[in-house]
């Protein structure tokens, strides 16, 4: 929150920084102009050569055209440093609005096997914990899912997905959090995915029970994981 802070008083004194030298350049150029035009008529009156103003006068126009040319460079980079201030500025925000996803992990109950499973490939590779279970007929398993050692605590949203692998079997679970279901849902040949509402630092439950079917045992792979609030 401090960094953020600094970042935001940062960016603002840059703006203001660049608005203040403007203003000075251009009454510079301003002040510069009216002075020499004023020494031009005071020489050519005690002088009594009128076509020395005309000279003094072509000279200061040519010297503020060159001001004026340079405060339009100024006028430009510094337009462009506030568009580029203003890109960065909407590019951070649009970062901090990103979700921000976590794999959750195993805390305590039936321990499933737990494997990596990676996407992509070389450096884009990204991997994420996939918890499997081996479950017989009429088998039930319970686990419990959190460390995420976050502080403070923030809210979001627990997911899971659940699918079966190898046998046609159904598989019934649900999630509790502080010994209420949240969510529930049947599993048989297809991915199911569920969400509910917690903070990040809360445990919940998975429960899952197989009812019958002709293989000995059917395997049901879970991806557990908890997004982050904007």
């Amino acid at each position: 929150m401090f960094w953020d802070w600094v970042e935001r008083v940062s960016w603002v004194a840059g703006i203001i920084s660049a608005v203040i030298a403007l203003i000075a350049s251009l009454m510079a150029s301003r002040s510069a102009a009216l002075a020499t035009r004023q020494m031009a008529m005071l020489v050519a009156a005690a002088t009594d050569k009128p076509e020395l103003l005309q000279t003094l006068e072509l000279e200061a126009r040519e010297r503020s055209e060159a001001v004026q040319r340079r405060v339009r460079a100024v006028v430009v980079s510094t337009l462009t440093m506030i568009a580029s201030l203003g890109a960065i500025a909407l590019a951070a925000v649009m970062l901090a609005n990103l979700p921000d996803h976590v794999s959750t992990r195993v805390v305590g109950g039936d321990a499933p096997r737990t494997v990596q499973e990676c996407a992509g490939s070389g450096e884009a590779t990204v991997c994420a914990p996939v918890h499997v279970y081996e479950l017989a007929a009429g088998a039930q398993v319970k686990t419990r899912f959190g460390g995420l050692g976050r502080t403070p605590a923030r809210t979001g949203h627990g997911g899971l997905s659940v699918e079966l692998h190898g046998c046609e079997s159904e598989v019934r679970w649900h999630v509790e959090l502080d010994g209420r279901t949240v969510a529930e849902a049947v599993s048989r040949d297809v991915l199911v995915n569920t969400e509910f509402p917690t903070t990040s630092d809360r445990e919940y439950t998975f429960v899952a029970e197989r009812a019958g079917g002709d293989c000995a045992t059917t395997e049901l792979r879970v991806r557990t994981g908890f997004t982050f609030s904007g």
